[in-house]
C-alpha cells in the first residue's frame, strides 16, 4: 500500500491540530451560570457534574469522544489517499521525454486538445502512478533540450514541472535530449574502454525512457541507448489535413531594382486532394493571389510580381484550415534602397567616373571626385571621422590612415595588413568566385591586363579574381568594415608623362556592372536577395551600420527590445520564438528610421509532414510505437469518506440522546 497526499506539507499542521482541540475541550472545566430552582431533583445529574468539575478534569470514558477522534482520524486517513497499484515490484527510474516541437501544436479540431496537451495528459498519469521508491525526471525537446525536473519522488513537484512545459515553433532535434537523459544512467568513463588502466566515474544507473511524440524527427543512429530501455509511445490522429508552405523567398530585379519577385513552395501533406488560394500580402495590403490545387503528397511552385520601390514587408498565406497553422503562412522582407555617398580620390580615371554615370548607377546615390592631394588636407581628415560617406574609391593612391567607411583601391595597397608580388606581365585571370554578390553577371575570361601585383592580403579575405600570378581582387573584412583591392592598375603612367590603359576592362559590358555591384554592395545601397531568414529560436546574426550606438528589434507579437551596437557593427539576436517579420530600427530620437528586417519562418518538411510514425530508430535500433498505460491504482479514500460520514452520523444520534 502506498500513499498520495492530497494535501501540501504546511496544510497538515492546522489539521494535526483539530484532534488535540478536541481533547481540550473534555479536559478543561465548564464555565456555569448560577440558577436560582425551587428544587434540585430534576438537576440531579447537573449537581453530579458540578461537583467534579475542575480546571481541568479527569477524563472519562465519553463514547462521544470516542467518535469524534474516530472521524477526524479516518477523514485525515482519507486525505492520505490510501491506495495500490495493480503490480509491485523493486524501485524504478523514469524519464520522460515530451516532445515539445512545432509539429505537436497539430490538432484534429478547434475544440480537441493538442498532440502536446495529450502528451502531457499521459505524463501526467504516469507520474500520479508512481510507487513509493519510484523517482523521474522530466525533459521537454525541441532542437534543444529543456530539463524541466531532475529526478525526484515527489510527484507534486513533477507536476508542477510539467505544467511549466510550453510547445515552441521549433523543428525537431531530440539528440541533446537523449544526451541528457544518458547522462545518469550511461555514466562515462576516465579514458577509453579498452584501456588497462580505465576507471569508471560512477555507477550505472538503469532507467526506463518513455519518449511522448509523433516521431517527425530524423533516425538518431550516432548515439549509444547503453543502461536506457526506450519506450515510443506515438503521439497523433492517423488521419491527417495539413497544407505547408515550405519555402518563400524574394528578390529584386538586378536591372530594374523596382521589380520585386517572389517565389513559393507549397506541400499537401495530407491524405486527400486540397483545393485552396495562396494570398500575397505587401505591406499588409492583398496585392495578389493565386489557385493552389494538389493530390495528396504533391508539390507546387508559385511566383508572383510586384513593384516595391521602398522596403517590402510580404507575408503569403494560404487560406485553408487545416491540422496545424503555424506552416500556413511564411514571410519575407527587402530592405529599402537607399542614396549613398561615395568619394573618388585620384589623379583621374574617366573610365571609372562614366561607369559611375550610368543611368542605373545614378539612383544608388552621389559621386563626388577629388584629386590626390585632398588626402593631405584638413576638410579630409575631418569628412573621414565624421563618417560622411558610405564608400571611398583611392584611385592609384592611399591614405596613411584607414577611415571608418568601406573602401575600394585601385592599383594601391591600404597602409598596412596588406602587401603584394612585383609587377609584372601580362596577367591571365584563370578563377572567378561567381557567388559574390560582387561578381554576378560578370565574364571576365577575356579580360586582358596588361601588368599587374599578385594580392597578398590578411587572413579572412575572399579572392574574387584570381590569375596565374595569383590573387588580383580580393575582398577583406576590418572592423565591420570591408576593404576591395585590385591587384592591377586601369591606367597607368608611360614613359612620356602620359597615361595609357592597363586592361581593356573598361570597354567591355562589364565594367559598368561591376562598378554598379561595387556601389550597391559596398556602399550599400540596396541589396537584390531577401532579408535574412532563420528558423524559429535560431539566432539572428544582425550587421548594420557601426556608426549607430543602438539599435531597437521589434517582434511580431509587439515586442521591442534596444541593443547596443558594438564596434564591428554585429549584434546576435536571440528572441527569435515566434515566426514572423522582425523590424530592426534605429533607437535614436523619436522617430526611429527602418535599419533593416528579417524573418524568421518554420521551412521544415519533417514538421509539416504530421502523419504520426509508429516507429523510430535510435542509435540503430527501432523501437515500435506502444499503448502505455498508467498502472491501474486501487483508492481506499471514497470508501473511508463513507465510513466518516457513517460515525459522524452515529455521533449525531449519542449527542442527541444524551440531551433528551
Amino acid at each position: 500500500m502506498n500513499f498520495v497526499s492530497s494535501l501540501p506539507g504546511w496544510a497538515w499542521i492546522p489539521l494535526g491540530m483539530v484532534p488535540v482541540g478536541i481533547l481540550l475541550l473534555y479536559f478543561l472545566k465548564l464555565r456555569r451560570q448560577p440558577l436560582v430552582v425551587p428544587s434540585t431533583f430534576l438537576w440531579e445529574r447537573t449537581i453530579e457534574d458540578v461537583h467534579v468539575n475542575s480546571l481541568i478534569q479527569r477524563l472519562r470514558n465519553n463514547l462521544l469522544l470516542f467518535l469524534q477522534l474516530l472521524f477526524v482520524a479516518i477523514a485525515i486517513l482519507a486525505l492520505l489517499r490510501p491506495g495500490w497499484l495493480g503490480e509491485s515490484g523493486a524501485a524504478r527510474r523514469l524519464i520522460f521525454l515530451l516532445d515539445a516541437s512545432a509539429s505537436m501544436q497539430a490538432t484534429s479540431s478547434d475544440d480537441q486538445p493538442s498532440r502536446f496537451d495529450i502528451a502531457k495528459g499521459k505524463i501526467a498519469e504516469q507520474i500520479d502512478a508512481l510507487r513509493g521508491g519510484d523517482v523521474a525526471m522530466l525533459i521537454a525537446f525541441s532542437d534543444r533540450a529543456d530539463i524541466l525536473h531532475e529526478f525526484t519522488s515527489d510527484r507534486r513537484r513533477l507536476l508542477d514541472a510539467l505544467s511549466t512545459a510550453r510547445v515552441t515553433n521549433r523543428p525537431t532535434n531530440m539528440l541533446e535530449a537523449l544526451r541528457a537523459a544518458a547522462g545518469l544512467a550511461n555514466p562515462n568513463r576516465s579514458s577509453q574502454a579498452s584501456d588497462a588502466n580505465d576507471v569508471q566515474v560512477a555507477d550505472a544507473m538503469p532507467a526506463d525512457l518513455y519518449i511522448y511524440s509523433d516521431g517527425g524527427f530524423q533516425a538518431v543512429v550516432d548515439f549509444n541507448l547503453g543502461n536506457l530501455t526506450p519506450t515510443f509511445v506515438s503521439i497523433g490522429e492517423e488521419t491527417v489535413n495539413n497544407v505547408a508552405i515550405i519555402a518563400f523567398s524574394a528578390e529584386r530585379n538586378p536591372e530594374f531594382p523596382d521589380q520585386v519577385q517572389a517565389f513559393a513552395r507549397v506541400a499537401n501533406y495530407g491524405g486527400s486532394t486540397v483545393d485552396t488560394s495562396a494570398s500575397l500580402f505587401l505591406d499588409g495590403e492583398l496585392v495578389d493571389a493565386q489557385n493552389v490545387e494538389m493530390e495528396s503528397g504533391e508539390e507546387t511552385g508559385l511566383s508572383f510580381q510586384l513593384n516595391a520601390p521602398e522596403g517590402a514587408e510580404l507575408a503569403l498565406r494560404l487560406d485553408s484550415k487545416d491540422d496545424l497553422l503555424v506552416d500556413n503562412q511564411a514571410y519575407a522582407g527587402l530592405s529599402a534602397m537607399r542614396n549613398v555617398s561615395v568619394l573618388i580620390i585620384g589623379p583621374g580615371n574617366q573610365s571609372l567616373e562614366l561607369a559611375m554615370e550610368t543611368e542605373q548607377a545614378k539612383k544608388l546615390g552621389t559621386v563626388e571626385v577629388r584629386s590626390s592631394d585632398y588626402l593631405a588636407t584638413d576638410e579630409y581628415k575631418e569628412r573621414a571621422s565624421l563618417e560622411r560617406d558610405d564608400l571611398i574609391i583611392y584611385d592609384r593612391c592611399a591614405p596613411t590612415e584607414m577611415p571608418p567607411v568601406n573602401t575600394f583601391f585601385v592599383g594601391a595597397l591600404p597602409p598596412k595588413d596588406w602587401a603584394a608580388g612585383v609587377l609584372t606581365g601580362p596577367v591571365l585571370p584563370i578563377d572567378i568566385d561567381r557567388t559574390h554578390p560582387m561578381m554576378r553577371y560578370l565574364e571576365l575570361f577575356s579580360l586582358n591586363i596588361v601588368e599587374g601585383r599578385a594580392l597578398q592580403p590578411p587572413r579572412g579575405a575572399v579572392n574574387l579574381i584570381t590569375a596565374d600570378i595569383g590573387p588580383v581582387l580580393s575582398l577583406s573584412p576590418r572592423d565591420g568594415f570591408q576593404d576591395l583591392v585590385m591587384g592591377f592598375d586601369i591606367l597607368s603612367a608611360t614613359n612620356d608623362g602620359g597615361r595609357a590603359y592597363n586592361t581593356d576592362w573598361p570597354v567591355q559590358r562589364s565594367w559598368p556592372v561591376f562598378i554598379y555591384n561595387v556601389m550597391r554592395f559596398l556602399g550599400g545601397a540596396v541589396d537584390t536577395s531577401g532579408a535574412l531568414n532563420i528558423l524559429p529560436g535560431e539566432v539572428a546574426a544582425l550587421r548594420v551600420d557601426n556608426r549607430l550606438r543602438r539599435v531597437r528589434v521589434d517582434s511580431p507579437q509587439g515586442v521591442k527590445k534596444s541593443l547596443d551596437v558594438g564596434p564591428s557593427g554585429n549584434i546576435p539576436f536571440a528572441d527569435t520564438e515566434a515566426t514572423g517579420l522582425y523590424r530592426v530600427m534605429s533607437s535614436e530620437g523619436d522617430d526611429p528610421d527602418p535599419v533593416s528586417v528579417f524573418t524568421v519562418n518554420l521551412f521544415d518538411s519533417r514538421e509539416s509532414n504530421i502523419l504520426p510514425v509508429q516507429e523510430i530508430e535510435l542509435g540503430y535500433e527501432a523501437i515500435a510505437s506502444q499503448v502505455v498505460g498508467a498502472p491501474r491504482r486501487s483508492e481506499l479514500w471514497r470508501w473511508l469518506l463513507v465510513a466518516a460520514l457513517g460515525i459522524l452520523c452515529v455521533e449525531w444520534v449519542v449527542f442527541n440522546r444524551r440531551l433528551v
